[in-house]
């Protein structure tokens, strides 16, 4: 078992593979390069932006308070290098959030933000107790085509609040390529190829990976950043759990580009949330709900689990709940067609805590997974603690970081993969794809 030290650093020459060229993988690979490493592989199966990466996306939401004051303090961190460091700073949008809820669960979660934002000396934030009040900031977009809506529904027995600043949303696949662009130009070598099995030497180190092509990279060191697909890799021992979650864009007129341009992110924690149109016009809404998982056999240890499958289609259901939230908020979207309808996958632990250590008998073997929903805010952060862990060991961390991110299959004995987790919205229940009849891609709206 590991005993959390490392006597000197890593070689600067020794070889790091790390597999994922998403979130983790590319700040990791970034801070490691500007730290001064020169022997670098970045191995994924697609070119960067990866369309494996749940990075790889419009925008992803800046919260710079969330659950716990162990996350709000790493999402400080990371508010910094969003606003100060070079390669991060084009993708940060300071829009602010709305956050609401409907239910009795949800309203007191968005309430308790707003008395402990104001209990922190917080003056940008408004408290939001009617539907009115929402309609003061979010405009509808209006149009004659409005007129023949039922606008009652907008934001009925809303209740939350509006944080004006320091959180909104981050461009996330020009993170992506931004990071990666940096890489390369500080010497990282970007290989696309698959992972199929980790080498291990006969002290059980490892020692690299074989992939699809049939080629094998060796490593001193190698970082499994694979995300929801991690699971393929290595026996995690059920500390990882694929689950995904459905994306919809619809295409907004000239018009209603103007109207949303700046407006704020509404995140509602029962219905769903959206941000203003990206740079092609496209207006990005998710459902909120606990998620879905996706049943079945891996190869690493031939155990049942959920694991990632990829489809340009979403459920039935979850248009129906998207275009519910939609009347609730922008009704004249509602039954418009969708010009993307996705899911995008994120990997929980038991306790959503990040994945990131040494693991305690496979010397050389580095995880930094486990994003659990909510990694990509930090990205620019990660890699600092990641990088270290590479070049030291584990034990660089602080005791509070190194108990919480270490490996921990005591956590996911007897793991419920049901647990809702701290999620809201829908039906409330984690479902399985298999069980899931009548797909769509959301171009023919249902009334």
């Amino acid at each position: 078992m590991t005993d959390h030290t490392q006597k000197e650093k890593l070689s600067p020459d020794s070889h790091v593979l790390i597999i994922g060229g998403g979130t983790f993988g590319l700040s990791t690979a970034l801070e490691l390069l500007r730290n001064g490493h020169k022997n670098l592989t970045i191995l994924d199966p697609y070119p960067i932006p990866s369309p494996l990466s749940a990075g790889n996306d419009v925008n992803k939401v800046f919260q710079l308070k969330v659950e716990s004051h162990f996350y709000s303090d790493l999402a400080a961190e990371s508010f910094k290098k969003w606003t100060t460091d070079e390669v991060y700073k084009p993708a940060f949008h300071d829009t602010g959030i709305v956050y609401a809820g409907h239910s009795e669960e949800a309203i007191e979660s968005v309430l308790q933000r707003y008395e402990e934002l104001k209990e922190e000396g917080s003056k940008d934030i408004e408290l939001l107790e009617s539907s009115e009040d929402f309609a003061k900031i979010l405009k509808p977009l209006g149009g004659i085509e409005e007129l023949s809506l039922d606008s009652s529904k907008r934001f009925k027995d809303w209740k939350g609040c509006f944080q004006k600043n320091t959180c909104g949303w981050t461009f996330a696949s020009l993170a992506l390529k931004r990071a990666a662009e940096e890489c390369v130009k500080l010497g990282a070598k970007i290989v696309t190829d698959t992972a199929e099995e980790l080498l291990f030497a006969e002290d059980d180190a490892c020692i690299g990976v074989r992939t699809f092509s049939g080629k094998a990279i060796k490593a001193k060191k190698t970082v499994i950043a694979a995300g929801a697909n991690s699971i393929k890799l290595f026996d995690f021992k059920g500390q990882l759990l694929a689950k995904c979650w459905t994306v919809g864009h619809i295409k907004l007129t000239d018009e209603e580009i103007k109207a949303l341009k700046g407006s704020p992110v509404v995140l509602n924690l029962d219905g769903g949330f959206y941000f203003e149109p990206d740079a092609n016009g496209d207006l990005k809404f998710c459902n909120e709900f606990p998620g879905y998982i996706n049943l079945a056999k891996i190869p690493s240890n031939a155990e049942i689990t959920s694991v990632p499958i990829y489809k340009q289609a979403i459920p039935l259901e979850a248009e129906k709940y998207m275009r519910e939230f939609l009347s609730e908020t922008l009704p004249t979207l509602a039954n418009r067609p969708f010009n993307v309808a996705t899911i995008c996958w994120c990997t929980d632990t038991p306790d959503r805590h990040f994945l990131f250590g040494d693991h305690p008998d496979h010397p050389g073997l580095v995880f930094g997974t486990g994003d659990s929903g909510k990694g990509f805010k930090y990205m620019p952060v990660v890699g600092d603690y990641l990088s270290k862990i590479v070049q030291y060991g584990d034990g660089i961390l602080s005791e509070e970081k190194r108990e919480a991110w270490k490996w921990r299959p005591e956590t996911a004995v007897d793991r419920d993969i049901y647990a809702l987790q701290g999620r809201l919205g829908g039906s409330n229940l984690i479902k399985d794809l298999g069980s899931i009849k009548e797909w769509t891609d959301g171009s023919n709206p249902t009334k």
